[in-house]
């Protein structure tokens, strides 16, 4: 557990050089129309690259970090963004900005960002605060928006525009440092006696499947379509502000960069308390992350809306409050804990590669199409619009994946109760052992779910001695009972769990 917020730590740093690398794109937007005398279309897809491939190898990054798991993977990542960054310093025209900083760097963070989303849910499985930790460490993100911007500016005023980069390029390669601070779980021996409770530390990931089954869900692309409705709205936000703020309101350079450290703040902010009220589910389900999520991407929306107003800097940093508010909830803890509600908690890492990748296709396709509309029209409004509907959509379309986790039939908490026999120290046989009170209990209360006919068969499948959380009892001196949190599957009516131990000190109301 203690280790645990070391992990979380990690990974905040690493979120905070993620998003202060790739996040003040906006930044970088208009010092490479400066520099090099391009359209607003066309220097629109630097923006939209980098932000976009974040997300975009996110699949590959969690088939990566199954295999090689999560030290090697975001160390890989730290060399992959200050390779990119180096190599912008060389580029002579926007092409090679294009796959430099844009493929190349953004290829990097998004491999790092996937390693910290993923170790830091598994750290803390099984406990009540893992919405907490997830949405601590995500806050990373918004410190560093609030952070770079202002340090991007500086060091093209300083140095110019090559500088900045390779300066960026050596804060990269701390992504490397922190990385190796996520050390791997230990794993069970299998080849101890199975009846022990043994423990050994490892230092060596053991490679994990690639389970895809996720995709045959109609509720998961629900929550895809989504993500890229609502990243297609936030990328022209990302890449038009500042220009917006700019050369629309003529308000000067260096507070047009402000605005992004102003969502910064609110993006840190939002994420931790989300992840808070998320953990409060069990008091009622109003605090699910499911409802969370719906009501700051209605945020987004309807805030968007109101940039047709045109009310100046500080209408403008009263938006970035709003609009960071509903990032926060894009990136932070409540699209993992949706999925792993979903799909389990060992099962986090190709749904939410999936996601982030859906993600980025609108990252990809917002800013651009914006910098298009802009060029035709000459005005901001339309873009913006544009936006204010996606976000809206977005929001709206979650009302079905809702319906499926607010079903009465997902609130009975079912549980799965094991028996940990403990390490035979006498002649007594495993048969003998079985036949404790604590096996009779459980056999008694799968008779009694029988007859009422919430099960049919209690050793059908990989289905066995499933109880109502409210049923469980004192299951007598020979046996520990141990529990785990039974997920169902969106196009099957069985449910489909792992029977992994764990301490009765994660379930306080067993006594």
């Amino acid at each position: 557990m203690f280790y645990g917020w070391i992990v979380v730590l990690a990974a905040a740093i690493i979120r905070i050089l993620v998003y202060g690398i790739s996040y003040t794109s906006g930044v970088v937007y208009v010092v490479i129309l400066e520099n090099f005398k391009t359209g607003a279309a066309e220097t629109s897809w630097i923006s939209s690259l980098i932000t976009a491939m974040t997300f975009l190898v996110t699949p590959l990054a969690g088939v990566l970090v199954n295999r090689f798991g999560w030290r090697i993977v975001t160390f890989g990542g730290g060399i992959l963004t200050c390779a990119g960054l180096l190599l912008s310093t060389v580029s002579t025209n926007l092409a090679m900005l294009c796959l430099f900083y844009g493929i190349v760097t953004g290829a990097g963070c998004g491999v790092a960002y996937m390693s910290g989303s993923l170790a830091v849910p598994k750290y803390f499985q099984h406990k009540k605060i893992q919405n907490l930790a997830v949405g601590v460490a995500s806050a990373g993100g918004g410190v560093g928006s609030f952070l770079f911007p202002p340090i991007v500016r500086y060091l093209d005023n300083e140095y110019g525009w090559k500088g900045m980069f390779m300066i960026q390029g050596g804060i990269a390669l701390h992504i490397c440092a922190f990385g190796l601070l996520y050390r791997p779980l230990p794993n069970r021996d299998e080849n101890e006696n199975p009846t022990k409770k043994v423990r050994r530390q490892s230092s060596v990931h053991v490679p994990e499947p690639n389970d895809w089954t996720f995709l045959r869900s109609a509720v998961f692309h629900f929550v895809s379509v989504n993500n890229f409705l609502f990243s297609f709205g936030a990328s022209i936000i990302y890449g038009h502000l500042a220009a917006y703020a700019q050369f629309h309101l003529q308000i000067n350079k260096n507070d047009a960069a402000f605005l992004y450290s102003v969502i910064g703040i609110s993006i840190t902010i939002a994420k931790i308390t989300q992840g808070l009220v998320a953990d409060f589910h069990t008091v009622h389900p109003i605090f699910k992350a499911i409802n969370q999520y719906i009501l700051f991407y209605t945020i987004g929306g309807i805030a968007t809306a109101f940039l047709l107003l045109d009310a100046g800097y500080a209408g403008l940093v009263i938006y970035c409050i709003f609009f960071g508010t509903s990032m926060g909830a894009n990136g932070g803890s409540l699209i993992p804990a949706i999925l792993m509600e979903m799909f389990g908690q060992n099962k986090l890492s190709l749904p939410y590669g999936v996601v982030l990748a859906e993600m980025a296709i609108g990252q990809t396709l917002g800013a651009p199409a914006a910098g298009w509309m802009y060029e035709k029209l000459k005005n901001y409004h339309y873009p913006f619009i544009m936006a204010s509907v996606s976000m809206l959509l977005s929001a709206l379309i979650m009302i079905y994946p809702r319906r499926y986790l607010m079903r009465p039939h997902r609130e009975n908490n079912s549980i799965v109760i094991d028996i940990e026999v403990p390490a035979v120290e006498n002649d007594k046989s495993l048969e003998e052992i079985e036949a404790t009170e604590a096996t009779s209990f459980i056999d008694e209360k799968n008779t009694n779910l029988i007859q009422d006919g919430l099960i049919t068969d209690p050793y059908d499948s990989i289905v066995s001695n499933i109880l109502k959380a409210d049923d469980i009892k004192d299951v007598g001196d020979q046996g520990e009972a141990l529990a785990e949190n039974t997920y169902l599957m969106p196009d099957d009516d069985k449910n489909v769990i792992s029977n992994r131990r764990r301490s009765t000190d994660d379930f306080p109301n067993m006594k």
